[in-house]
């Protein structure tokens, strides 16, 4: 699995368990509970490039929506 999987996996548990939003701190404690053995820099600096603008519909793949500064959705 690379980091992006780890990340849309931890997200999607998360949404699962009926929450909608969820830090950066949320989404790299989840992965690493599902076996991520990434190490956080590498985790963070996959969510950045995961991050889409909330007005950007062209985004064809699992994305994170910043809700409010520092809090993420995924979108799709």
């Amino acid at each position: 699995m690379s980091a992006q999987d780890d990340l849309i996996a931890a997200a999607r548990s998360l949404r699962d368990q009926g929450i909608s939003a969820f830090s950066s701190a949320d989404l790299l404690s989840t992965a690493r509970r599902y076996g991520s053995t990434f190490p956080d820099a590498t985790l963070k600096k996959t969510l950045a490039t995961l991050i889409a603008r909330a007005d950007d519909p062209a985004q064809d793949r699992d994305v994170f929506v910043e809700v409010r500064k520092g809090w993420y959705r995924l979108r799709r």
